[in-house]
């Protein structure tokens, strides 16, 4: 599942139909996210014609009202009516994440028992503890606490879900930037992945 439905205000335009190599930051994320799953959600503002038109080869579009509430209506309105077993939430505007990584977490759910999983940045030799390495995008929670996701609100996203089911996290460590790299300002565009 995608969340694109946020309205890029930093950017200054559509951040999200911008020019990214030979496609747009859209096609790009949908593209890498439809290659590892087999199902796809996108949700999306309703007045975004645009967008769903760009995205209706890759996902299933979920149209919401509420996104100027905060990120946390949008994932809301993702869960809805859920019937998967995982959902990995992933953010639009982060197209830099490897394919590698979303197959990574995508095997580490069928094999955990713990009900959310998040990659994590593998620390380099100068990291002092694996607690400083930064976590990242998709998130993926398992079909026990959809209900839980479904009610977010505002701007916390899933932030409540997670610390409620702090114990019940599993970080699954990779070497990619992209987990923590998304696209604020026309110069993201250009910089070098991490």
């Amino acid at each position: 599942m995608l969340l694109g439905a946020g309205f890029a205000r930093r950017f200054g335009s559509d951040k999200r139909l911008a020019p990214l190599g030979s496609s747009t930051v859209a096609e790009t994320t949908l593209a890498l996210y439809a290659n590892v799953f087999d199902d796809l959600r996108l949700v999306v503002r309703e007045e975004d014609a645009a967008l769903a038109k760009l995205a209706a080869p890759y996902a299933n579009l979920i149209k919401t009202d509420k996104a100027h509430l905060g990120m946390g209506h949008s994932l809301a309105a993702g869960f809805k009516d859920l019937q998967w077993q995982w959902a990995f939430v992933g953010l639009l505007d982060m197209p830099f994440v490897q394919e590698a990584t979303l197959k990574i977490l995508k095997q580490h759910a069928a094999l955990t028992d713990k009900t959310i999983i998040r990659p994590r940045m593998q620390p380099s030799r100068d990291d002092s503890t694996l607690n400083e390495a930064p976590h990242g995008h998709p998130i993926g929670f398992h079909q026990a606490v959809f209900s839980e996701v479904a009610m977010a609100q505002g701007d916390a996203g899933a932030r409540d879900v997670l610390r409620s089911n702090s114990h019940q996290i599993e970080d699954v460590l990779v070497s990619d930037g992209g987990i923590v790299q998304d696209i604020d300002q026309p110069s993201d565009l250009t910089r070098n992945r991490l």
